[in-house]
């Protein structure tokens, strides 16, 4: 059995990691390859993944699963974030997550004949977003600011939400629960309140210990204190309220990212790769658990329900939710139908179908439903998305995004003259004279401290999603870029050698690895160059680049429409603008 087990965990590692490597090569979700993967080699398909195997090791996972998952989402969200579209966020929460429980409880007892109080127990569980799934979506596709945190923080207190109602929902299924609704309620509340108690009081604790973690110089020890401080934050909140760990580590990772501290790029990193190991391997694990042969007869019905509840259910409770906000009738519709289920459904509805006995058949029911939904909704995430985020012009190509560039010198201010023909352009700089002189020439400046985090959040909103750190100081690129990549897509965030004689000083770990232009570009002789007019920036065809000593820094993407920043040994096909020394072999200098 241990060797059946370990087999099990193995093929889960192998089938999870080589299904988000395609992903990130395909640059789709990944969850349709967790779900293919896992059934292919589980129970109906190749037998390779046996998770009964695992016995009670598999509940210890699940609860692992989310309690990672869940510590991840609330470290990626602001308070900042919140205000900026508070209303549309409290009406998906409070409106949008009761009316589709509500469907699917509705259609689980209608359609299929569940009982009402597995209906209801279905009801709660199925509200639940997918933070992983919707985690990928946002990285595959650019879309406006407020969309992205829209999706962000229904996937996230979603789940926190879901998983507290249907624990509750759980309890009246396992222990015939006959109090009253006052008592269910009251148990609810409680739970909320020892939740957030236990969140807040550990994410303060936690923060003081890395502070002080900070003082050993050890960056790696940042992560691996925060993975442990989560499940230990997940065991101690159910310790003290039953069911109360998903809230305590949501709140704790909210607290956390809150607090602005420069570690926080360290911890997310690490537990981004420690959360999509476990996340696909689990994903896998789970994946192989169904088995739909004893039930196929109802998986027509099953399908229908999944249909119902991704094509009229979700949409519909969307823009009841939104309908007097101020978000656009085309992001309604993107949102309503983007509604991806993910893991934590399905981990709940596992964890339920072997832990509640006397309802075999029922739960078994519940657990093939909960695996359509999510099959449904994830297809419609990862085929949809892209298409229907370009018919309801919402998708905005990278390439077309507000730039922002750090630093204000003689070539920087020649490259915002030529990006901001194309795209919205700005400076950041906190020396207050530089400002000045900037301003007095008419460029956008934003003359603020470059660490603080509230100045990215705005400049997202704004519609600025990349930034070039061009300073004659290679360290400060190096922190500025680690620290933007932390609220911006690393792969936005580009920094340009500076090559200064004065400062070569070079950062240990460096969180932005984007180099633009080339490798061995010098800011410091190229500001140098165009300042006593020795150089010149000009726009050239790819042919006309041949042997012309010419260094490629923005590409001309979409048409003419978009400007692409150049990294070393790129292959350009269209013109391109280039930094040319006058001594470089071309005569119409």
């Amino acid at each position: 059995m241990e060797f059946i087990a370990l087999q099990s965990i193995t093929v889960a590692l192998a089938i999870g990691v080589s299904s988000y490597i395609l992903s990130r090569w395909l640059k789709i979700p990944a969850i349709l390859f967790y779900l293919v993967g896992g059934i292919s080699v589980g129970k109906i398909g190749l037998g390779f993944i046996d998770p009964d195997s695992l016995g009670n090791g598999l509940h210890v996972l699940l609860e692992i699963l989310v309690a990672i998952i869940l510590f991840e989402g609330g470290l990626s969200l602001s308070s900042h974030s919140f205000k900026s579209e508070s209303k549309a966020i409290r009406r998906i929460l409070f409106i949008t997550l009761p009316l589709t429980g509500i469907g699917a409880m509705l259609l689980a007892h209608i359609l299929l004949g569940i009982q009402w109080k597995l209906a209801v127990f279905f009801g709660a569980l199925i509200v639940v977003t997918g933070p992983t799934v919707v985690g990928s979506i946002l990285k595959s596709v650019y879309l406006p600011r407020r969309l992205e945190i829209l999706l962000n923080w229904e996937s996230i207190w979603g789940d926190v939400i879901g998983v507290l109602l249907s624990a509750v929902a759980l309890e009246m299924v396992d222990l015939n629960f006959q109090d009253s609704f006052l008592d269910v309620g009251l148990t609810f509340i409680f739970r909320i309140m020892g939740g957030i108690i236990v969140g807040a009081v550990s994410g303060y604790v936690l923060v003081r210990v890395l502070r002080w973690i900070s003082t050993l110089r050890d960056r790696t020890l940042f992560g691996i204190v925060s993975v442990a401080s989560a499940i230990a934050i997940f065991s101690l909140a159910n310790g003290f309220f039953h069911s109360s760990g998903p809230l305590a580590v949501a709140v704790a990772g909210f607290y956390l990212s809150n607090t602005g501290e420069m570690f926080l790029q360290e911890i997310r990193h690490f537990k981004e790769q420690v959360s999509s190991l476990f996340i696909s391997s689990m994903f896998v694990l789970l994946s192989a658990f169904i088995d739909p042969t004893p039930l196929v007869h109802l998986w027509p019905m099953m399908l229908l329900v999944a249909f119902i509840l991704g094509a009229i259910v979700r949409p519909l409770s969307v823009f009841i939710a939104l309908a007097r906000t101020s978000i656009p009738v085309p992001e309604r519709v993107f949102v309503g139908i983007i509604g991806p289920r993910g893991i934590i459904a399905v981990a709940t509805a596992a964890y339920a179908s072997i832990l509640i006995s006397g309802y075999e058949l029922e739960m078994s029911i519940m657990l093939n439903l909960t695996f359509a939904v999510v099959f449904f909704s994830g297809v419609m995430a990862t085929v949809l998305c892209r298409p229907l985020a370009r018919l309801l012009g919402v998708l905005i190509p990278v390439s077309q995004s507000g730039m922002l560039i750090v630093g204000i010198n003689p070539f920087s201010s020649a490259v915002a003259e030529f990006v901001g023909k194309y795209v919205p352009v700005s400076f950041m700089e906190t020396d207050v004279t530089k400002c000045r002189l900037a301003s007095h020439l008419g460029l956008e400046t934003i003359c603020t401290d470059l660490l603080d985090s509230d100045i990215y959040e705005d400049a997202m909103e704004d519609g600025f999603g990349r930034l070039l750190a061009v300073t004659r100081n290679d360290a400060l690129n190096e922190l500025i870029a680690s620290k933007a990549a932390i609220h911006l897509d690393p792969d936005k965030v580009y920094r340009v050698p500076a090559n200064s004689d004065k400062e070569t000083i070079q950062m240990a770990v460096s969180d932005c690895q984007n180099i633009a232009f080339s490798n061995d570009f010098s800011l410091t002789i190229a500001a140098d160059l165009i300042e006593k007019k020795e150089a010149v920036l000009k726009v050239m065809s790819p042919s006309e680049q041949h042997n012309s000593g010419a260094i490629p820094l923005l590409e001309v993407t979409d048409r003419g429409k978009g400007i692409q920043i150049v990294i070393a040994d790129q292959t350009l096909k269209n013109d391109t603008l280039c930094f040319l020394p006058k001594n470089a072999n071309n005569n119409n200098l």
